[in-house]
């Protein structure tokens, strides 16, 4: 049976959404599973380093994305930058939340 373009095209659209189909759903288990695996890190870092818990809250960042960072300093100054907020003003509100040690410090890149 001969088939017009129009109908091959067609089939072949339907045959790509069957295949496609488990593939997708399969590739949006694997981000909810990352997703609830990162939330569970970070929770679980934060409750052993507040400091760390807390800038995350003022920045608005993802502990996660920051310990990633290649330059955890230039990632925290973008966020600043994107934020609003100065270095005093972070400073002031991560004192008030979480008191961080001069070691908190330096590992987060807010002192040298």
């Amino acid at each position: 049976m001969v088939e017009t373009v129009s109908e091959y095209l067609s089939e072949k659209l339907s045959e790509y959404r069957i295949l496609i189909g488990p593939l997708e759903r399969a590739a949006a288990e694997l981000n909810y599973a990352q997703n609830l695996t990162k939330a569970k890190l970070e929770s679980e870092i934060s409750d052993h380093v507040p400091v760390l818990g807390a800038l995350a809250d003022i920045l608005d960042i993802s502990i996660m994305d920051l310990l990633l960072a290649q330059d955890r300093s230039e990632f925290i100054q973008a966020a600043m930058a994107q934020s609003g907020l100065s270095t005093e003003d972070v400073m002031h509100q991560l004192r008030s939340l979480a008191p961080p040690s001069r070691e908190d410090l330096h590992a987060l890149g807010l002192e040298k």
